[in-house]
């Protein structure tokens, strides 16, 4: 009976000690709990013996899966996984054993059967998934899109966790924990049929005949119970002690698992990556869509890695090739900025204009940041009681809106602008016009959809009449340009004041109700002008409001689409004129309008290269401003 004994107890602690492999796969990304994956390996091993097919595996997954914070799929990604080692393993044993038992002819067929029709199969296709990865993605993506968004959503979810939890075998998981684990596993399981061997004292029963009928092939597609009860492998040996052998144990397990205390699942996950980073189900499915493709693997991986420890609320990207994510981690809801390659060098300088001059301006807090060859981050605080300008302006009182720009100007013209005054020199105004508007209008004109309507001298938009692009150039050259920009004064500038950049509370009585976010330290020409021009672009171009049609008709030189441009916006507009009529000259006003026009000459590219179905939109409202700007200031220079 001690032997019994010691074998039902050296089985507990190998499914033990497998649940503590199980978990190194899992805190990855979470803290498990330790009671639902002995209670889900207990129960998934029960249905096993009972049900053929391993449909126990599949028990197991979901009830670990219940209680992830990564759900479901993380549970049955790790459960493959564990598998997948226990083939391997399992195969390596049939070998030894084969080789040192020569004539064992049943171990010798189950060897051949299962390390040589499982462990080897099942190694060569990794090597095939591995060296064809880009293939095998490509493959999954075509199969995925044969199905709605939704299954195509979960399968390629289920395929990316696969793909990074065997990744992390290699990356993140403790190497030595995870030959320990699997090691002193096995050699309980073996040592606990070594014991029951010795418990039943059958010559003719050993702990490899155990083994064997265990793991043979035939115990995928047939229940333990059902060899046990019908096929008689061990005739010698009554099926009530192998069923007590083997059931013993899961019970002692789900009543052990009433001593491990349940966590809260809110609690803090320090150290922590997700497996699935952003929160809407569009926004993950754009992304696993982006990867599967194989198309910008390198932005994909750093994209992942810098987000990896967060969840992404949503995507507050504006037009540049910067991105906004509203986030959260374990302890605060923030904003995370970030770019890639080249554009990483422009945000560094952000951050160090935001840092610089913080004590001048109302400016965020930088909470964190990261800046490597490859990317650079930062984090901003997040406050439920802000709004950007934009929702202000059309939620408030007219009144309280212009007093925040009117304050707004005023202090930056009281504090920045008063730093590093210099003329505009004649080099920085020849770059600035070849950089900034040059290079753009040709990309401009050379668009595709923009480039069929070149052929016409004007352009129906929304019944309204307007002369083409063509008719502009004149005013666009550098003759012109040079002479209406050489009287700029240089200074330090915020470089993308639009609405959406400024941020303002609805709270009373406080001295600055707002804040300025995403400065633009790469403008060439620090003139200003150019955040008075930004502003423009906002209400007097209205910008947000082109950037939220969502469906534009072209035929031939016609344009329509759905454009209300609100009253606030008008009003403001008004004002924001009259004040500089009130305290600029004309030569600084005309200045400030058509470096409007060089703001829309900027943005142009990224709407083309982001969205060309929409481009079309942002060249009608190019043309508007053209055509309201060229007609006050024509004749002017």
């Amino acid at each position: 009976m001690i032997y019994l004994i010691l074998a039902i107890l050296c089985l507990c602690i190998a499914h033990m000690v497998r649940v503590v492999r199980w978990q190194l796969f899992i805190e990855i990304y979470e803290r498990p709990q330790r009671r639902t994956l002995i209670q889900a390996l207990s129960s998934g091993y029960l249905i096993n013996y009972i049900i053929p097919c391993r449909f126990g595996d599949l028990l197991r997954a979901w009830i670990s899966g219940i209680k992830m914070r990564n759900g479901k799929i993380l549970g049955f990604s790790t459960v493959i996984v564990d598998r997948y080692l226990d083939i391997l393993v399992v195969g390596i044993i049939f070998a030894v054993l084969s080789v040192s038992n020569p004539d064992n002819t049943e171990l010798h067929k189950a060897a051949i059967l299962y390390t040589g029709g499982g462990t080897v199969l099942l190694l060569i296709l990794s090597c095939a998934i591995y060296f064809f990865r880009r293939l095998f993605k490509s493959v999954f993506k075509v199969v995925a899109g044969i199905f709605n968004e939704y299954i195509e959503r979960l399968f390629l979810q289920f395929i990316w966790a696969l793909i990074w939890n065997f990744k992390n075998i290699f990356l993140k998981i403790n190497k030595i924990k995870l030959f320990l684990s699997t090691l002193g596993m096995w050699n309980f399981y073996l040592l606990s049929y070594y014991f029951f061997s010795v418990f039943l004292g059958k010559e003719e029963v050993s702990w490899i005949d155990m083994f064997t009928m265990l793991f043979e092939h035939n115990n995928i597609r047939k229940s333990t119970f059902y060899i046990l009860m019908c096929e008689n492998r061990l005739p010698d040996v009554h099926p009530l002690f192998m069923i007590l052998y083997m059931i013993t144990p899961l019970f002692i397990m789900l009543t052990v698992s009433f001593f491990f205390e349940e966590t809260d699942q809110k609690e803090k996950q320090d150290g922590c990556g997700n497996l699935f980073i952003h929160m809407d189900a569009k926004e993950r499915l754009d992304f696993l869509e982006n990867y599967f493709s194989g198309r910008n693997r390198e932005y994909v991986f750093s994209y992942f890695q810098i987000n990896q420890n967060i969840s992404i609320i949503r995507d507050s990207s504006a037009g540049s090739n910067a991105a906004t994510m509203l986030c959260f981690d374990d302890k605060n809801i923030f904003f995370r900025k970030y770019a890639f390659g080249e554009d990483s060098d422009k945000l560094y300088q952000q951050i160090l204009w935001l840092k610089k001059y913080r004590n001048l301006l109302p400016l965020p807090k930088v909470l964190q940041q990261q800046y490597t060859s490859e990317y650079c981050y930062y984090d901003m605080p997040y406050n439920d009681s802000v709004v950007s300008f934009f929702e202000y302006i059309h939620s408030m009182p007219l009144e309280k809106s212009w007093d925040i720009m009117r304050r707004i100007l005023e202090r930056m013209e009281q504090t920045i602008y008063k730093m590093k005054v210099e003329k505009a020199g004649s080099e920085a105004i020849n770059m600035y016009i070849e950089s900034k508007i040059y290079r753009n209008l040709e990309k401009i004109k050379n668009a595709k959809r923009i480039k069929s309507l070149q052929r016409y001298k004007t352009i129906f938009i929304n019944g309204v009449e307007y002369k083409n692009l063509e008719y502009y150039l004149p005013f666009l050259s550098e003759r012109y340009l040079r002479e209406i920009f050489k009287n700029d004064i240089y200074a330090v500038i915020h470089g993308d004041l639009t609405v959406e950049n400024i941020m303002c509370m609805r709270m009373q009585g406080e001295s600055d109700n707002f804040y300025l976010i995403d400065p633009n330290t790469g403008n060439i020409h620090n003139s200003p002008n150019l955040d008075y021009a930004k502003i423009l672009q906002s209400i007097h171009g209205g910008y947000e409001f082109l950037g939220s049609i969502k469906h534009v008709n072209v035929k031939e030189n016609r344009i329509n689409f759905l454009y209300t441009k609100s009253l606030a916006y008008t009003e403001l507009y008004e004002r924001l004129k009259n004040y500089m009529v009130r305290n600029f000259d004309e030569i600084r006003i005309r200045s400030i309008y058509f470096h409007e026009i060089v703001h829309w000459l900027r943005l142009m590219p990224y709407k083309i290269k982001r969205d060309d179905k929409r481009e079309i939109i942002f060249y009608a409202g190019l043309l508007m401003i053209l055509d309201d700007v060229i007609k006050q200031y024509e004749k002017s220079v």
